[in-house]
């Protein structure tokens, strides 16, 4: 009988260039942006696309009702405010280059204003009648992205499931 055997590392979503140094320096800088929520309330995981335009879920949901009230996960500075196609989104940027986006968020803010860590930036809102809800019920996708692109917002708040080498063997 011929075995043939399979190595597979399987990674947790981790945000690319960020290292051990910075990791420990931005751990209090993002948190959960409403107040009832933890990392084990997640209702879609962060999924990484194999290509940079390829599919992915480039952030985490959370479920919410319509009209919650959304904090803001950083403090930093209001970097976009308005639609992408059918629904409002607010972006914040924090530290050193990283940004925050949630949606469906209507907010009164702009462009520039400084928010902290815990304010009230928005309110969940209904989007746009043709779009279609990924999540079982209605949710507040929260992302987060560097100069290197899109990772958990996990990675940084905590509550990603660790790293395991696994092995298959193949008949």
């Amino acid at each position: 009988m011929n075995l043939r055997k399979t190595l597979v590392l399987v990674l947790a979503s981790a945000p690319i260039g960020l290292g051990p140094a910075q990791s420990s320096t931005i751990e209090t800088l993002l948190a959960m942006p409403l107040a009832y929520q933890s990392h084990e309330d997640v209702v879609n995981q962060y999924l990484a696309p194999m290509t940079e335009y390829g599919q992915g879920h480039r952030g985490i949901d959370l479920p919410a009702l319509m009209g919650d009230q959304v904090l803001s996960p950083a403090t930093g500075q209001i970097s976009f405010v308005g639609k992408v196609g059918y629904r409002n989104l607010i972006s914040i940027q924090f530290g050193n280059s990283y940004t925050a986006s949630l949606e469906p968020v209507c907010s009164d803010l702009v462009e520039g204003m400084s928010v902290q860590l815990g304010d009230p930036i928005g309110l969940v809102c209904e989007p746009d009648p043709e779009y279609i809800w990924h999540c079982p019920q209605t949710c507040l996708h929260f992302g987060t992205r560097s100069e290197s692109g899109y990772f958990s917002p996990l990675a940084i708040i905590g509550g990603l499931t660790p790293s395991r080498l696994a092995y298959y063997a193949r008949g």
